[in-house]
């Protein structure tokens, strides 16, 4: 999204000033260094005389469906340096979300990696006693007890963790395979709130791109709702394109949904009857855009907490097991006299 945004930004300023669109896009290669080939065969297909949306589509996994079809209604309409700089503050609003959101968590990020480093130096302290005493003492109860069991520990780690990467890749970008975690994280209180307004967020900026092209109604509704990116929400499209193709209004059609807020029905209804829709997209997006930054907040408070929580229910887990141990070292010494 961040190279999105710096290439949205600098092409449209440069069409908005009447440049050269091939000269544009030929000094955005080399600053697109993540995804070169893409950019180096989209600048070819323009120096051969296809237009900017033809040199996009085959990109269009890649770069997503809604960015290759509003640059074609961009350079279809005439407001192609628009279009790229209200894209631009779009992926600025979601880099803006990320960046928040990782810096909420990063204490308790740094605390838990803490915690898992300082169970590896326990499982290597408990080696060294075992060396020193020749008693084999498991305060962990994971039978994993000095160098042996550090390796085992570190294994463990790894195997997870590669394996969190891999269910994260597997899904990422894919409502098809993501559907049922999105439905499982939609049930658990705080974080269902926090996905659903993200995505009615970008539902509602998509709406505001998409209604003031003149795009027909049917795709534009697709497009937008392709664009949350979360399946409860994306699972309302084909209800809603039933009532409109029916010939219901846009009012309607999304009463006949499920999942989506007061907020949102009534700025549909308000702005299908002033004819104001695209413009009462954006405030509600600006609106959810506040409510998406103060959820994350509550989230991070109530994951510092959990860390707070996992920690101590660790440390009170220990101080037990110690407690067991010297409890029967004193037993066998006292059942010797």
């Amino acid at each position: 999204m961040k190279q999105l945004s710096g290439f949205c930004r600098r092409v449209g300023i440069s069409v908005k000033a009447g440049l050269d669109l091939v000269n544009a896009v030929k000094r955005e290669v080399p600053r697109q260094r993540r995804h070169s080939k893409i950019w180096q065969s989209v600048l070819g297909s323009l120096e051969n005389g296809y237009s900017l949306a033809e040199s996009l589509k085959p990109f269009k996994k890649q770069l997503g469906e809604m960015f290759v079809a509003l640059i074609e209604v961009g350079e279809e309409s005439g407001h192609l340096g628009e279009m790229l700089t209200d894209l631009a503050d779009y992926y600025d609003q979601m880099i803006q979300i990320r960046r928040d959101f990782l810096k909420s968590l990063t204490f308790p990020i740094i605390e838990f990696i803490a915690a898992v480093i300082i169970v590896g130096i326990i499982i290597l302290v408990l080696g060294v006693i075992e060396q020193i005493t020749g008693q084999r003492i498991d305060l962990l109860g994971w039978g994993l007890v000095g160098v042996t069991g550090f390796i085992r520990y570190v294994i463990f780690l790894v195997i997870t963790g590669l394996a969190g990467v891999f269910l994260y890749r597997f899904v990422k970008g894919n409502i098809q395979r993501s559907r049922p975690i999105h439905y499982l994280l939609f049930r658990v209180p705080k974080i269902g709130k926090m996905l659903k307004t993200l995505a009615l967020m970008r539902l509602s900026w998509g709406l505001h791109l998409t209604m003031r092209t003149g795009m027909d109604v049917c795709r534009a509704l697709t497009l937008s709702f392709r664009g949350s990116g979360f399946a409860p929400v994306h699972d309302q499209l084909p209800v809603i394109l039933d009532v409109v193709e029916s010939g219901g209004t846009l009012t309607d059609a999304f009463q006949t949904a499920k999942y989506l807020d007061d907020d949102l029905l009534s700025g549909v209804d308000s702005g299908e009857q002033s004819g104001n829709l695209p413009e009462l997209m954006q405030k509600l997006t600006a609106q959810y855009l506040q409510e998406s930054l103060l959820n994350l907040k509550i989230l991070s408070i109530v994951g510092g907490f959990a860390v707070y929580g996992c920690i101590a229910v660790c440390i009170i887990f220990i101080i037990f097991r110690l407690f067991s141990f010297y409890i029967g070292i004193i037993n066998e010494a006292a059942s010797g006299i």
